[in-house]
C-alpha cells in the first residue's frame, strides 16, 4: 500500500477529478492506496466523500498522537472470500499456529541484529503440541515477556521502564511501539477491507467490540520488524526524551512526529509488502479448506 502522509499545520486538501490537491502538491489518486491526515489539515466533508469515492481509505491522527480514526470507502466485494473465512474458522488452530511460529522465528532472528541470541525451540515444541488457542496464547505470553526482557535492555534506563506498557504508554520506547503498531494495525485493516476480507473474522485473536481481530492476527509475524525500526530510532539518536510529552502517559510530540515521517514512510511501505505476503498466504490457507 502506497501511503501519502499530510501532516502540516494549516494545510488544505481537496480533490478534483482524479487528483488530490494540497497547497504545493498535486497527487494522482491512482498513486494513493491510503491517505494519512492529521487534525491540523483542513478538509471538508465533501472532500472526504470524494476521496472515499476514489476507493482511498483515510487515516486520521490527532495532533498529540494519542488518537486515530479510520474512514473506509463504502464498497462491497468478494463476498465469497468472506464465506471462506467463516468456513475456515473450524481450522483456526492450524492457521494460528502458523502465525505464531512465524512470530517466534522472526523475533528470534531480529534480536540477533543486536547480538542477542535466544533459543525458541521450547516455544516451538509447545506450540506444536498445543490443542487450542488458549494454550497457544499462554505460550505466546510467556515468550513475549522473555523477548521484551532482552529488547528493553537495549536502551538507556531513562527511555524505558523495562516492560511493555500501553493505554497509556509509560515511557518513550513504549510510546513509539504503540504509535507504529497502531499505524500498522489501521493500514492492515484498510488493506484487508479493500481486498474483500472481513477484518473481524480472525483465527488467533478474539474479536471484541470494535476490534479488527484479523488485523491483529496478521500483525503478529510483523511486530519484530517494527520493534527493530523503533530500536534503531533511539539507538541512532533520531529520537530522545525531548521528543515526547509526559502528561497522562507518554506521547510523541507533533513536531517530532513531523520530522519522523521521512524515515517512517519508507518503512511503512516496506512493511506493507510483507502484509501483502501475509494476506496472500492467508487466502491460500482459507481456500485450501474449501477443497
Amino acid at each position: 500500500m502506497r501511503s501519502v502522509i499530510i501532516d502540516k499545520d494549516s494545510e488544505s486538501l481537496e480533490i478534483k477529478g482524479s487528483k488530490i490537491y494540497t497547497k504545493k502538491h498535486t497527487i494522482p489518486t491512482k498513486m494513493v492506496d491510503m491517505l494519512i491526515l492529521t487534525e491540523s489539515v483542513q478538509v471538508t466533508p465533501k472532500t472526504i466523500i470524494n476521496i472515499t469515492n476514489e476507493n482511498i481509505p483515510l487515516l486520521y491522527l490527532s495532533k498529540d498522537s494519542k488518537k486515530f480514526a479510520l474512514t473506509l470507502p463504502a464498497i462491497s466485494k468478494n463476498s465469497e472470500l468472506k464465506v471462506m473465512q467463516y468456513k475456515a474458522l473450524t481450522h483456526n488452530v492450524e492457521i494460528a499456529k502458523r502465525l505464531l511460529y512465524e512470530k517466534f522465528v522472526t523475533h528470534q532472528k531480529t534480536l540477533e541484529e543486536f547480538e542477542i541470541i535466544i533459543d525458541v525451540q521450547n516455544e516451538l515444541t509447545a506450540l506444536a503440541m498445543a490443542k487450542d488457542i488458549d494454550s497457544m496464547m499462554g505460550v505466546e505470553g510467556a515468550f513475549a515477556r522473555r523477548y521484551f526482557g532482552h529488547y528493553f535492555a537495549l536502551f538507556e534506563r531513562k527511555l524505558t521502564k523495562g516492560f511493555r506498557s500501553k493505554n497509556p504508554p509509560q515511557d518513550p520506547v513504549n510510546a513509539m511501539l504503540s504509535f507504529i503498531y497502531t499505524l500498522a494495525y489501521n493500514s492492515i485493516t484498510a488493506k484487508l477491507y479493500m481486498r474483500g476480507f472481513e477484518p473481524s473474522i480472525s483465527y488467533l485473536h478474539t474479536p471484541f467490540r470494535n476490534h479488527f481481530a484479523l488485523s491483529s492476527d496478521l500483525m503478529e509475524p510483523l511486530r519484530a520488524e517494527i520493534n527493530v525500526f523503533v530500536a534503531r530510532l533511539f539507538l541512532d539518536g533520531q529520537l530522545g526524551m525531548e521528543d515526547f510529552t509526559f502528561k497522562g502517559g507518554v506521547y510523541l510530540k507533533y513536531q517530532s512526529r513531523t520530522n519522523l515521517w521521512t524515515r517512517l514512510k519508507p518503512f511503512m511501505n516496506q512493511l506493507n509488502k510483507q502484509v501483502n505476503k501475509q494476506m496472500a498466504t492467508l487466502k491460500r490457507e482459507i481456500q485450501k479448506r474449501e477443497i
